[in-house]
């Protein structure tokens, strides 16, 4: 018993002393954004530092879309003190595996990085404020609300599920159309987005009396999506929104509003 615990220890102590000789701040900071090496999607570190037994921490982990052409890159999540570690046991299966957890917007979130194999990026939050997601942007989604979803990169294609609860959002005007979407205040969506676009599989919003869901693709020469709107007779709005409504109506209290055009512009530029 007593060789067998020296050979543990000496073990232990052989691995420890590689990490904390051979693995410097800089290589952890690679091997973090090159797990998630796509056409569209990367990952980018701030403030890399290298902890006890695997661990690392890190300033920020930005989750960051390539923009198309000339224009510049940008950010989709923003993980802000994050904490992570290497799954020892999962260095030992060869099937290496990076959790760590964080804040966004002062919301938590944890997530899981494979490091190999086909399931590269997992990340679920809870309780997150939505003001400032920039995620959401592009939709023309600004205001306030709380947000729970899943995010999960896989081949290279993502999947996205959210829902947001007690919404307090701005008024937009998307495709030229102008829409009162401090009308709602429950929000659920789920969207695929690969290297071309992001494909909106349901975005439904409901609120007093009205009822809205959209569908479609974005993409990088514009989007080409429908608004669904239904209304019951508790339901009232004011005089421009009804013009909207009564343009394209289809049946009473039912109107399919077009969205196209160019993507709007993110408020951070």
């Amino acid at each position: 018993m007593k060789k067998a615990a020296l050979i543990v220890a000496a073990a232990l102590l052989l691995v420890t002393g590689l990490w904390f000789i051979a693995v410097p701040e800089g290589l952890i900071a690679d091997v973090i954004e090159n797990s998630l090496s796509r056409d569209y999607l990367y990952l980018r570190t701030e403030g890399v530092k290298k902890g006890l037994f695997y661990n690392f921490s890190a300033d920020r982990i930005l989750l960051m879309k390539k923009g198309a052409g000339e224009s510049p890159d940008y950010p989709l999540l923003v993980f802000e003190d994050v904490r992570g570690r290497f799954e020892f046991q999962s260095l030992l299966t060869l099937g290496p595996e990076l959790g760590f957890e964080g804040r966004m917007n002062r919301g938590e979130v944890k997530g899981l990085v494979r490091l190999t194999g086909k399931d590269t990026l997992m990340i679920k939050g809870e309780n997150i404020p939505i003001g400032g997601i920039p995620l959401f942007e592009p939709l023309g989604i600004y205001g306030d609300g709380t947000l729970s979803g899943s995010f999960l990169v896989r081949n290279n294609a993502g999947d996205l599920k959210f829902s947001v609860s007690d919404a307090r959002l701005e008024r937009a005007s998307l495709g030229g159309v102008f829409l009162p979407l401090d009308l709602f205040h429950e929000i659920r969506g789920a969207a695929t987005l690969d290297n071309a676009s992001t494909e909106i599989l349901s975005f439904a919003m409901s609120g007093t009396g009205i009822y809205a869901r959209v569908k479609g693709r974005i993409g990088d020469a514009g989007m080409n999506l429908s608004l669904e709107v239904m209304t019951d007779t508790s339901f009232s709005a004011e005089p421009l929104f009804q013009f909207v409504l009564e343009r394209y109506r289809v049946s009473p209290g039912y109107a399919i509003i077009p969205l196209k055009g160019m993507v709007p512009q993110t408020k951070g530029g």
